[in-house]
């Protein structure tokens, strides 16, 4: 399963960000908004801004996650 087909079966409930509790949703939410850039997505819904390792795969040393906001981003941005 690649990562494209990750997020598209991803519920818009789903936890991306742990410390802030900020779903894929919300993330979702923020693109649609406008939102360009990791940096933009992280000042519009505080995802990324506790332990930053939902931020992208070089920010989470334990690489214990599936899903970054890096993905997300690139994933909405080859869909427009």
């Amino acid at each position: 399963m690649t990562i494209e087909d990750e997020i598209e079966e991803l519920k818009s409930d789903y936890i991306i960000c742990q410390c802030y509790e900020v779903s894929f949703g919300d993330i979702m939410e923020a693109i649609e908004n406008g939102c360009n850039s990791v940096e933009e997505i992280m000042h519009q819904t505080h995802a990324g801004y506790g332990c930053e390792r939902c931020q992208s795969k070089i920010d989470d040393f334990n690489e214990d996650r599936d899903i970054y906001l890096s993905d997300i981003l690139e994933y909405s941005k080859s869909k427009e």
